[in-house]
């Protein structure tokens, strides 16, 4: 009665676009080799501007999304205190603390000209992962000496502690004397929100001090003695990575000057550079480019990974500045030293920031004069490591700022069709981020299989056709945790697909990542960076949906496309379901927002939490026909009812709290592929 076939027509249609596309795989090539942080990059090819500013676009939403701020928390008062004034040959050094967050509390210390006028221009000075941060004063890093330069040069420069160090020190563990357990910093900073939970919020130490620099924008930028409209950033090591953040995502930091950790190999180690989803799509090469068409000065040495700076990411990047028509912003440079910000290093700093930020002629020399940095105990905010009484715990920060972010989540509520527009919006990059969609979804390669040109994925399928080839009015998508086998002789909906041909319907199945015959035990999700670098089984699986859904759009022109998804498989469909006509979504009678239920390694994905879940992910289906099955009750389908009402589509979202029959299913099918009635 019905028979397995593909269409020959269309496979000459698209065979010349085979011969141009990169070789279709033999087998699926994804996750057989984990990508980690040391993993070789190759920067994009840009041919246009416009090629780059969508690239740009996507790199600063990436950063954002990872790093938890997508959309940027609400900017409540800093609370800043300066204090301590200590004047010196040309220069002032104050301490400063403020909260980035209530009850999250930055510390640091300011640098000012001394006797001159201001407004200054201002540079902000993170500091890398030396033994004792930004108190670290040796040959080979020092930022308080660069920070007195540029207050000599004529600029404000503010440094403040990643967290775990010095001041910024409230989360890490004490004993009863107040003393830090844990002796080193390093080992502090580490330890922070390292709780695999965090991730489904992306909660983690990377977006939080990108947030602690965000702030320290506003903190300088509200100075009475700052430009606000030229504020500068560089940093080393780790703070290199803060620096290029920073840059690429926040506008009013004007100059960059990342030093000593722009590479194509390693992206850097520590939790404070890695955040999950950052690099799956993007790379540390993307990010210092994101910042064009800033004025830039690149640093790289002969003696760590950035090495070829000269020969790799200083021309990747140099090329984007020239096609956007700004060659001269931007610059790199390579001294022959180990892994550093020593004199020498900064010397270039001052001479760029020279140029660039106090208009002096380019090339000018400025050495750094002899400098004398501030005993510690004259320099740190909290001396006795007693923070103030309204820091909170860890627990208790990681409660309220998930609670304001739920809360931020929920302001986006659509009751009108405006609403809904500024919540789809938000939403869709969010879901694309936090998916780790890359969007090829819709330029496929179709063979036996199908899969995406270059992305190295093989995904193969079961595609059932009636016997009248000419009477067909839908293709049913059936997504299922047993792949194609579910309709193929003696799988679990086999008679039920059958009817389906009978019927004139096409039917589609497929295995999805790791859903078919020769499945591999994976890594583990939460180590070595895992989630920073490699998808999870969860985001691969919408993937594949997503590219079924092109795929089957591509030999039904026309016709009505009904995605059905059973078990697991119901949640993959709801995050494809705005690429079809219709979707029957199986909720498994559970609680899709539940802890234990989401840190499955099937049903994990990084942000989950951030994005709503389930139940928010689902909304944006409308107003395209959703029918979910199986909510018991447990799943709370209070969004997607709001998101329909909004738009005036009331009619086209249904719920049932059971487990549909086949027979019921079928004639849900038959129903939703039914064509809609000409509107005269």
């Amino acid at each position: 009665m019905y028979r397995q076939w593909f269409m020959g027509v269309f496979f000459l249609l698209t065979a010349w676009r085979a011969t141009a596309q990169p070789t279709f795989p033999e087998q699926d090539r994804r996750g057989r080799t984990p990508v980690t942080l040391n993993t070789p990059r190759t920067f994009g090819t840009y041919t246009n501007s416009n090629q780059w500013w969508r690239q740009q676009a996507d790199a600063r939403n990436q950063i954002l999304v990872s790093a938890g701020l997508w959309p940027l928390p609400t900017r409540t008062p800093l609370n800043a205190q300066i204090s301590g004034r200590i004047e010196r040959d040309g220069y002032t050094v104050e301490k400063v603390q403020f909260e980035s967050f209530p009850g999250l509390f930055v510390a640091g210390n300011l640098y000012r000209p001394l006797g001159r006028k201001g407004p200054f221009p201002a540079m902000l000075n993170p500091h890398g992962h030396s033994e004792f941060g930004r108190l670290t004063d040796d040959a080979t890093f020092s930022t308080a000496a660069r920070c007195i330069q540029f207050a000599r040069m004529g600029m404000v420069a503010f440094s403040w502690d990643m967290l775990g160090y010095n001041d910024t020190a409230q989360f890490s563990a004490r004993d009863s004397e107040g003393k830090l357990i844990k002796p080193k910093f390093y080992d502090n900073h580490v330890a922070l929100f390292r709780d695999p939970t965090n991730q489904l919020w992306n909660l983690n130490l990377l977006g939080l001090q990108l947030w602690n620099a965000m702030r320290a924008v506003d903190f300088v930028a509200a100075l009475p003695d700052v430009n606000s409209r030229a504020i500068g950033c560089t940093g080393e090591s780790g703070g290199g990575t803060q620096t290029f953040l920073l840059a690429a995502v926040e506008e009013r930091v004007r100059f960059t000057a990342p030093i000593v950790m722009v590479s194509h190999t390693m992206q850097g180690g520590c939790w404070c550079e890695n955040a999950p989803g950052l690099r799956i799509r993007h790379f540390n090469v993307d990010f210092a480019a994101a910042a064009a068409p800033k004025p830039q000065l690149l640093v790289g040495a002969t003696g760590d990974w950035t090495k070829a700076t000269l020969e790799v990411e200083g021309p990747a990047i140099a090329g984007v500045y020239k096609l956007i028509d700004r060659p001269t912003n931007f610059a790199s440079v390579r001294l022959d030293f180990p892994h550093n910000y020593n004199r020498a290093t900064r010397e270039q700093v001052y001479s760029w920031a020279g140029q660039w930020m106090l208009g002096k002629p380019a090339g000018t020399a400025t050495p750094e004069k002899a400098y004398s940095k501030e005993p510690d105990a004259d320099l740190q905010v909290f001396p006795d490591g007693k923070s103030p009484p309204t820091a909170l715990g860890e627990a208790d920060f990681i409660a309220e700022w998930t609670k304001a972010r739920q809360a931020a989540l929920d302001r986006l509520r659509p009751t009108d069709a405006a609403s809904f527009t500024n919540f789809m919006n938000i939403q869709r990059v969010l879901q694309r981020h936090t998916l780790a969609l890359d969007g090829s979804e819709w330029d496929v390669m179709p063979f036996g299989a199908f899969g995406r040109p270059g992305k190295g994925d093989r995904i193969e399928k079961t595609l059932l056709m009636p016997n009248d080839e000419g009477w067909l009015d839908a293709v049913i998508i059936i997504a299922h945790p047993d792949g194609k086998a579910v309709i193929e002789k003696g799988g679990k909906l086999s008679t039920f697909a059958a009817r389906l041909v009978r019927d004139g319907y096409a039917v589609l199945a497929f295995d999805a990542y790791e859903t078919g015959r020769n499945r591999r035990e994976l890594p583990p999700l939460f180590e070595n960076h895992y989630t920073t670098y490699n998808r999870t089984i969860f985001q691969e699986r919408v993937q594949d949906t997503r590219t079924a859904c092109a795929f089957a759009a591509k030999f039904v022109t026309g016709r009505k496309k009904i995605l059905l998804g059973f078990g697991e498989a119901g949640a993959w469909t709801m995050m494809a379901g705005n690429m079809v006509d219709a979707t029957i979504a199986d909720c498994e009678a559970a609680n899709p927002n539940a802890t234990d239920r989401l840190m499955q390694p099937s049903r994990f994905f990084p942000g989950a939490l951030l994005s709503g879940g389930l139940p928010v992910c689902a909304a944006l289906v409308a107003p395209k026909k959703l029918v979910l099955t199986q909510t018991a009750g447990r799943f709370d389908t209070g969004w997607i009812k709001d998101s329909y009402q909004a738009l005036g589509f009331a009619d086209k979202f249904t719920e049932h709290n059971e487990q549909l029959s086949e027979d019921e299913l079928f004639r849900l099918v038959s129903t939703l592929a039914a064509r809609e009635p000409v509107k005269k």
